[in-house]
Formats: C-alpha cells, sequence, structure tokens
C-alpha cells in the first residue's frame, strides 16, 4: 500500500502527523504542488515564493535522507492529484488541515470531492490549536491548552523509496503579470533553528523591552513567524519550548522575554480560529453594521502614497519601505499602518489587507485578516486605535534611526526636525538639502483634521444605525469570536460589560 503525503505549508517532518500516521501503514509518496492558479491571487506574491522554494529545497534534502525524496509537480491540486492517485497507486491521502484564503478552502473543497470520488479516504490533521466546526468558543481555551500541551508526534527514521522525482524549480517557478519586487534582504528559509536557537539563547533577554522600538526590533524579535506560517517549525514544540525554556531561564530580563513572547505566542492560534470559523471575514466586515463606512470614500492617491511610503509621515513611509524592501515589520509598526490608512487616509481595509499580504514574507491569512479588521475598526468588539504617527515617532523612534535607515532623504536632518519635516523653516530645509515637496513629500493630510474628520464620520455612521440590530451583531460578533476563558453565562451582559464603543 502507498500513501501520499501532501505538502501545504508545512514545510517540516518533525512533529508531522501526517507523514508519521502515512509511514505506519506503508510507502509513502510525499508530494508538493505548486497551483497556478493561487499564484494569480490578489494576495500573493512571489516573494512568498523566495522563501517556499528555499524551504522546499530544505525539505527535500532531508526527506531524500530519510529514503524517499520530494515529488514537485505543478497544475491545479485535483488535477495533479488525481493522477497521482492513479500512476501510483494511492491507497491513502494524507495531509494537514489548511485555514488559509478563500481560494484554498474552495481547493480543498475540490479535492474532498474527487478523492471520494475515487473512493480513496483523506486523512487530515490539525497542525495548530484550532478546530473545525467549533460548537462555541466558550471551551477553546481549554481545548487550545490541552492540544498544545499533547505529546509531539514521532519523526520518522526512514521511508521506502517509490520512485526518483525529477523536478527543477526554476522550470516550474510561478508566474505573475505584475507583481512586487523581490526582497533585497529576507529571511533566509534555511534559517529556522539557527534563529529560534540564537532568540532562546540571546535575543529573548531584549524582547519585551524592544518588540516595539523599530530600529531594535528586527534583532530583538524572535523572527521565527515566516518558519511558522509555512510550517518549518512546529507551533506546538515551539510553544512546549518556550514554557520550558521560561521556567528553567536563570537572568530576569531572560525570563521577562521568554514571558512575553509566550503570551504573544499564544494568541497565534485564537487569530486563525476566526478565519476558521467564519471564512468570509476575509473579504467582508466581521460587524456587518460597518458595511459602507469607508467604500465610497476611498482615495486612490492617499492609497497610492500609502503602500509606496511617501505619505509625508516619516515613521508611517518608514515603516512601509523596509517592509517593501525586507518582507518584515514589527507588530506595533504593522498595526500602525493600517491604523493610519482606515483613520487618517479613510481607506478601506480591503485593499490594504491586500498590500499589506503580498507584502509580509509570514503572511497567515488566519492571523492576517482578523488583525487587520481589529486595527481597522470594523470587529464591533475591539476599541478604535487611532496612532497618531508624530507621537509614536517620538515615542518609538525618538533619535529617528529607524527613520533615516530607510528614508535617507532625511538622513541629514536634525532630531528636533526628523519626526516633524514639513515644519522646518525653508532656511533649515536648505541647509540640510532636505526640501519638503521636492526632495520628500508635504503630508498627504494634516494629521488633527485627518483625526476629527475620522472621528465624525463614526459618531454619524453611528448614529445612523438601529440600535438594537448593532447590538445584536455586535453580541453575535462577540459570542463567535471573542477570547475568553470562562463561558458566557449571560451573554447579554457580558457583552456590554467587555465592549469598549460609545454611542
Amino acid at each position: 500500500m502507498t500513501a501520499l503525503v501532501w505538502f501545504k505549508r508545512d514545510l517540516r517532518i518533525d512533529d508531522h502527523q501526517p507523514l508519521y500516521q502515512a509511514a505506519r501503514h506503508g510507502a509513502v509518496l510525499p508530494v508538493y504542488i505548486i497551483e497556478p492558479d493561487y499564484w494569480q491571487q490578489s494576495d500573493v506574491s512571489l516573494r512568498h515564493w523566495q522563501f517556499i522554494s528555499a524551504a522546499l529545497v530544505q525539505l527535500n534534502t532531508k526527506l531524500q535522507a530519510l529514503g524517499q525524496p520530494l515529488l514537485i509537480a505543478k497544475g491545479p491540486a485535483s488535477t495533479t492529484l488525481r493522477y497521482l492517485c492513479q500512476q501510483y497507486g494511492i491507497s491513502a491521502v494524507y495531509s494537514h488541515e489548511e485555514t488559509g484564503n478563500l481560494w484554498t478552502y474552495q481547493r480543498d473543497l475540490a479535492v474532498k470531492r474527487l478523492l471520494r470520488s475515487l473512493n480513496i479516504p483523506w486523512h487530515q490533521y490539525r497542525q495548530f490549536a484550532v478546530f473545525r466546526r467549533l460548537n462555541s468558543r466558550d471551551n477553546w481555551f481549554t481545548l487550545a491548552d490541552n492540544w498544545l500541551k499533547s505529546a509531539v508526534t514521532p519523526t520518522v527514521s526512514s521511508l521506502p523509496f517509490i520512485v526518483q522525482p525529477d523536478w527543477n524549480l526554476s522550470a516550474l517557478a510561478p508566474t505573475r503579470a505584475t507583481d512586487l519586487p523581490l526582497c533585497q534582504s529576507w529571511q533566509s528559509a534555511t534559517a529556522a533553528t539557527q534563529t529560534s536557537n540564537s532568540f532562546f539563547a540571546t535575543r529573548c533577554s531584549s524582547y519585551r523591552q524592544h518588540i516595539s522600538l523599530p530600529a531594535q526590533a528586527v534583532h530583538s524579535c524572535s523572527r521565527l513567524s515566516p518558519f511558522i506560517s509555512y510550517g518549518m517549525l512546529s507551533l506546538r514544540q515551539l510553544q512546549q519550548q518556550s514554557y520550558l525554556a521560561m521556567k528553567t531561564a536563570k537572568k530576569p530580563r531572560h525570563i521577562q522575554g521568554l514571558q512575553a513572547f509566550f503570551s504573544r505566542l499564544r494568541w497565534h492560534c485564537h487569530f486563525i480560529q476566526k478565519l476558521e470559523d467564519e471564512p468570509a471575514i476575509e473579504c467582508f466586515n466581521m460587524h456587518r453594521g460597518f458595511d459602507g463606512l469607508r467604500e465610497t470614500d476611498f482615495n486612490p492617491t492617499y492609497f497610492q502614497a500609502w503602500k509606496t511610503g511617501t505619505t509625508g509621515y516619516p515613521l508611517i513611509d518608514a515603516a512601509m519601505r523596509s517592509l517593501l524592501a525586507t518582507g518584515w515589520l514589527h507588530f506595533r509598526a504593522r498595526a500602525m499602518l493600517v491604523a493610519f490608512a482606515s483613520y487618517h487616509l479613510w481607506l478601506h481595509w480591503r485593499p490594504v489587507a491586500l498590500h499589506l499580504a503580498q507584502c509580509f514574507i509570514d503572511y497567515e491569512p488566519g492571523i492576517h485578516y482578523p488583525q487587520i479588521q481589529m486595527q481597522a475598526g470594523t470587529t464591533g468588539i475591539n476599541p478604535n486605535r487611532m496612532y497618531n504617527p508624530i507621537i509614536q515617532s517620538q515615542q518609538k523612534d525618538a533619535r529617528g534611526l529607524f527613520i533615516r535607515q530607510w528614508l535617507p532623504e532625511l538622513s541629514s536632518v536634525p532630531d528636533s526636525w526628523i519626526h516633524t519635516p514639513w515644519l522646518m523653516p525653508l532656511s533649515i530645509q536648505q541647509q540640510h538639502g532636505c526640501l519638503i515637496g521636492l526632495d520628500y513629500p508635504a503630508p498627504v493630510v494634516e494629521l488633527q483634521q485627518a483625526q476629527q474628520s475620522a472621528r465624525a464620520k463614526i459618531r454619524h455612521w453611528l448614529t445612523q444605525q438601529d440600535h438594537l440590530r448593532w447590538q445584536q451583531q455586535q453580541q453575535a460578533v462577540f459570542i463567535r469570536h471573542a477570547s475568553r476563558k470562562r463561558p458566557v453565562a449571560n451573554k447579554t451582559n457580558n457583552v456590554k460589560n467587555q465592549l469598549s464603543f460609545n454611542w
């Protein structure tokens, strides 16, 4: 009997239950499918392929050492799987569950229909603490906690040889008509172990203090997100490793950093569960009462300035240019970019989300869309976060180190003007070689006016809504998606007590 193991966003052999279970029952054909239609989706870019292609080479090396190399095919998943099942007499297909974008959701439904028609069982296993067909969020925390603490799946020691695949990744590489520039510097897909080791050994000691400081975060953050997103590291293993390291560390700063990391790591599956429970939030407001709030006011000029890092607000622009160049950004800057686009520029979150998805090497749909909506203020159960980019700049990058790194046109601007260069007198602009409107753009919006306008629009929108219907929808979102350790006893009162929404 030969089983097919379909690798998707789980490019590893450790703690890989589909691979382990398939190997227990006989020979294994490990397969990765490059799906051309997927690479045409609006939330995808070839910088993702930069990372994935290197990860596939590494995965193949590990599988080859076990005895059976990775087979990489190109084409629609259903067509490819049909051919492989018939060609190799496949008796069962094994894979991890995937909470991806709507396209992959529809793809998996098509594969399910295909395998059912071929009378071939498809065994899917949980990769994260995310539960399909979850009846209630009340018991999610316990379920998640139990799964994350559960025993790690043993690593397969050998695989019988079936076939020597003949593939060339350069020839199989997907293409796109238009795309973002490839990253000038990105995290190597072969450095998962090295990155993890350096974080737990030394870098975690400054994690808590530097997580929100742009110049320092690039070194002090774990930088493990792309390896988790593409399954090169097991989240369960990482969670357990973090807990053990936290309990055995000796230095106070080391312990504090690991505690902060462990806490944030726990939120990973909470957000993915939201998209698993409601795939439509990739495209539609979580609270449907916000439908129509921003759609008709979308300003393409503002959007172009935002996505190219030319808004005239230095920290906003430095964050975007850093992201465009490297494919990574620390969380506070991600939240600030979305909030600035949503409130100050009054842009609908959907185009904002798609651009950022293409930029992020570590793009994880289940985290991405719920977080975007939370920062854009369309969940109905989270407070509005209207970051002031000047205050954020002064607090998080006081000396302008991050700004100067990514905005070389401001490199000679004095510290006293680096956060508000448009306020420099003309003589100082000329003295330091930075003419506003020529060398660096003037702000696309006036800050206070934009903030006041956003608040006024939200207040006006809320006054036009049916109060009872709004609360009912708000309550429904809370019941379905809110984080809680205890069951909701009195759902109506609980929602009213926990939500910070001002009418």
